[in-house]
């Protein structure tokens, strides 16, 4: 099982997913940035790895928390996303003035400055999470050759299989985030990934 942490820069994707590793037995934590993609291409082929991977723990007996900035459509549509048991996406979400906060704070990197195209991909992750076909066109005319947009790009909000988790930790303390998370993850642990494998999630 794979759980999905999406969202923009300086959402908390990597501490919290870190942390949440931690309290919640069984489950690996894989974070992005060790195979930094530097654009977009770079996004879609490292995501193939990090699935490579996940499966090696999945037949260790483990389920994997993997923090990206790419939205859950991007990640369905990666070529061996259909591999894995069951795939379970949550949204971590913060308001723009508290992520430029977060972001002043961790200071900046010279290679990533802040600039407008960020809040525009983190309001693209909101509706997305919500609605996959909410402007879909941004990530399929990023790559219109790849076959796997067609997983999803069929499906309305009310499928039940587009079944996102949304946490806004605006004004939240990072525990309370933590034991959001790790209550979902157990949650789905009980009652099952929205898209398990063994349902046929992509047909």
């Amino acid at each position: 099982m794979l759980y999905l942490i999406s969202g923009a820069t300086a959402a908390g994707k990597s501490t919290v997913s870190r942390l949440v590793s931690e309290r919640v037995s069984n489950l690996v934590w894989f974070e992005e940035d060790r195979r930094h993609p530097k654009t977009t291409g770079e996004r879609f082929d490292n995501l193939d790895l990090w699935i490579g991977d996940a499966l090696e723990a999945e037949a260790e007996g483990n389920d994997v928390v993997f923090g990206s900035q790419s939205p859950l459509g991007e990640f369905l549509a990666s070529p061996r996303a259909v591999e894995l048991e069951g795939i379970a996406p949550c949204l971590l979400d913060v308001h723009d003035f508290e992520r430029v906060a977060r972001w002043r704070a961790r200071g900046m990197d010279e290679e990533w400055p802040m600039i407008m195209d960020h809040f525009c991909w983190a309001a693209f992750h909101r509706l997305h999470a919500r609605d996959p076909q909410f402007e879909a066109r941004v990530l399929v005319d990023r790559d219109p050759d790849r076959p796997m947009w067609s997983r999803w790009t069929g499906w309305t909000a009310d499928d039940p299989r587009w079944s996102v988790f949304i946490h806004d930790s605006t004004g939240v303390e990072l525990e309370a985030t933590v034991d959001a998370v790790a209550a979902w993850i157990e949650g789905v642990r009980r009652n099952g990934a929205p898209l398990r494998r063994e349902e046929r999630w992509w047909e």
